[in-house]
C-alpha cells in the first residue's frame, strides 16, 4: 500500500508539474500578444503624430544628448481583420491558461483526500502563480524584431530581494605614491582649463590594495557607468535561481554593456525590479513600485555602499516613447525637500571602483563564477583596428574613443571597463592589467560638467598618465 501511495503521489506531482509548465506557456503567450498589440498601438500612435516629433528606434548610448533627426513620418495603417485575429489568438491562449489553472486546481483538490492540507497547498504551485505581475513584460522593438525570448521569473520567486553577498569595505591601504599620480591628473585638468570642482577620482593599486583620491566620496551622476551595478544585481538573481533560463538575458546585456543601450538597459532594471515605467501613480500604489525599484538601492546599500542610488533608468527610451522621464519614473526623481532639484542616480568613484576590486580583481562579487562572466561583458578589445569602426561616427556612443582605453591601444594591456557620457558629462570605471600582471590598477572618474563631456582627449590623457607611472612604479619595484 505504501509504494502504491508513493506512485500516486508521484504520479500527481507530475502532472502539476506538466499543467505548470502549460500554464507558464499560455502565460507566455498571453504576454507576447499583449506585448505585439501594444507594440502595434505604439506605433499606430507614433506614425500618426502630427506635432512632428519622433524618436529613433535604436539609441546611441548617449543619455540626452547628440539626439538624431526625427525619421520621416510615414502612416501606418493596421487592418481591422489583424486586430481581430490577434484577439482570437489572445482568447485561445486565456482559454488554455484558465484550462491549465483550473486542472490543476482539480488535482490538487483530489490530493487533499490522502495529503495534509498545509503541506499540499506548500507544494502546490497554485500558491506559486499567485504572484504573477499584473502587468505583462514590455520588450524592446528591436527585441521582438529579433524575436528574442523574454526572461522568466520562476513563480515562487516573483518578490524575491537580495543583498550584496560582500557585506564589508575591502580594507584599502592609503597610498602617498597612488595619491601623488591624483594629483598629478587634477593638475592635469586645471592645466587644460578644466574645473576641478566637478571631479572625482579613485585610483587603486589592486595588487597592493593601496588607494588614492580626489573628492572620491562625494555622491555623482554616474551616467552608462550605473549599468554595471544593474549587471552585477541581476547576476546575484540568476545565482540565486530567481530566473529560469539565465542565457535569455544575454542578447539585452550584451547590448546594455557593450553599446550602452539605455533600451536594454531599461528592461533588465524592470525585470531585477519587478516594476514597468507607468503613468503616474497614487498614494500607496506608487509607495509599492517605488519599495520594488528601491531595492537595486538596497542590495548595495546593505553592503556598505553607502547612499548609493541607481534606482533611476537611464533616457531617453524610444521604445517607451519616453525622451525623458514621465510618470512614474518622474515620480521616482521628484525631492520633497526641494522641488528644483530633482534625484539623479548617484555613485562615488570609491564605490565604483570597489565593485570592479571586488568582481574582476577579488572575483568574489555574487560568487567566483558570476565575477567571472560580469568581467567577461566587461572586456574591451582596444585594438584600434577594431574600436575605430565601431560606430565610425564621433558623436556615437564608443567605449574606447575619448576613453581611458584609447591612449592605451598600444600596450597590450587587459581592460574592463564601463564608460558613461552625456552632454554634461563625462564618467568611467576600469581595470588595467598589463600581460604579464606585474601591475593590476583600478581607476574611476567621475567629471559631471559639460566641458569634460566636450574634450575627447581629457580621459584618454589622464588614462595614459596613469599608466606610464603605474609601470613604472611596478617595474622599480
Amino acid at each position: 500500500m505504501g509504494q502504491q501511495s508513493q506512485r500516486s503521489s508521484d504520479k500527481r506531482d507530475e502532472q502539476i508539474a506538466q499543467l505548470k509548465a502549460e500554464l507558464e506557456r499560455a502565460y507566455l503567450i498571453i504576454n507576447q500578444l499583449q506585448q505585439e498589440n501594444a507594440q502595434s498601438h505604439s506605433q499606430e500612435a507614433y506614425f500618426q503624430n502630427d506635432d512632428g516629433h519622433g524618436y529613433p528606434l535604436f539609441d546611441n548610448g548617449v543619455s540626452n544628448s547628440h539626439s538624431q533627426k526625427p525619421p520621416h513620418r510615414v502612416r501606418r495603417h493596421i487592418s481591422k481583420s489583424s486586430f481581430n485575429k490577434l484577439a482570437q489568438l489572445q482568447f485561445v491562449a486565456i482559454v488554455a491558461a484558465v484550462a491549465s489553472g483550473l486542472a490543476i486546481v482539480g488535482v490538487i483538490v483530489t490530493s487533499f483526500k490522502t495529503k495534509n492540507v498545509k503541506e499540499q497547498i506548500a507544494k502546490s504551485s497554485v500558491s506559486q502563480t499567485l504572484n504573477l505581475p499584473s502587468h505583462p513584460p514590455i520588450v524592446p522593438t528591436w527585441a521582438i524584431a529579433k524575436s528574442l525570448p523574454v526572461p522568466s521569473r520562476q513563480l515562487v520567486r516573483e518578490n524575491s530581494e537580495l543583498a550584496y553577498n560582500l557585506q564589508t569595505n575591502p580594507n584599502f591601504i592609503q597610498s602617498q605614491y597612488l595619491q601623488v599620480i591624483v594629483n598629478d591628473l587634477v593638475n592635469l585638468t586645471i592645466a587644460k582649463g578644466l574645473p576641478k570642482k566637478p571631479l572625482s577620482i579613485t585610483l587603486i593599486n589592486a595588487k597592493t590594495g593601496e588607494i588614492a583620491g580626489y573628492h572620491q566620496d562625494i555622491l555623482r551622476y554616474p551616467a552608462s557607468v550605473v549599468k554595471m551595478f544593474w549587471l552585477v544585481a541581476l547576476y546575484a538573481q540568476i545565482e540565486n535561481g530567481i530566473w529560469t533560463n539565465e542565457s535569455d538575458f544575454n542578447p539585452y546585456i550584451a547590448k546594455m554593456i557593450y553599446e550602452s543601450d539605455n533600451e536594454a538597459a531599461s528592461f533588465i532594471v524592470d525585470q531585477i525590479t519587478n516594476t514597468q515605467s507607468l503613468p503616474e501613480l497614487k498614494g500607496e500604489e506608487f509607495q509599492k513600485w517605488q519599495g520594488q525599484r528601491e531595492q537595486v538601492n538596497r542590495f548595495f546599500q546593505q553592503a556598505g555602499y553607502k547612499d548609493i542610488n541607481i534606482s533611476q533608468k537611464t533616457f531617453p527610451l524610444p521604445y517607451l516613447k519616453l525622451p525623458e522621464p514621465k510618470g512614474s519614473d518622474l515620480q521616482l526623481r521628484r525631492d520633497p525637500n526641494n522641488y528644483t532639484k530633482p534625484i539623479r542616480n548617484k555613485i562615488t568613484t570609491e564605490q565604483a571602483a570597489r565593485l570592479l576590486y571586488e568582481t574582476c580583481y577579488m572575483k568574489q562579487a555574487v560568487s567566483p563564477e558570476a565575477s567571472i562572466k560580469i568581467c567577461g561583458w566587461l572586456k574591451r578589445d582596444i585594438n584600434s583596428e577594431v574600436w575605430k569602426k565601431e560606430p565610425p561616427d564621433p558623436d556615437k556612443f564608443n567605449p574606447i574613443r575619448a576613453f581611458f582605453g584609447e591612449s592605451l591601444a598600444n600596450t597590450d594591456v587587459r581592460l574592463d571597463s564601463k564608460a558613461g557620457w552625456t552632454s554634461n558629462s563625462r564618467q568611467e570605471a576600469a581595470v588595467v592589467a598589463t600581460p604579464d600582471d606585474q601591475t593590476i590598477y583600478i581607476l574611476a572618474i567621475f567629471a559631471d560638467d559639460p566641458t569634460y563631456a566636450n574634450d575627447y582627449k581629457i580621459f584618454p590623457k589622464m588614462s595614459r598618465l596613469v599608466y606610464d607611472r603605474m609601470t613604472a612604479h611596478s617595474f622599480l619595484k
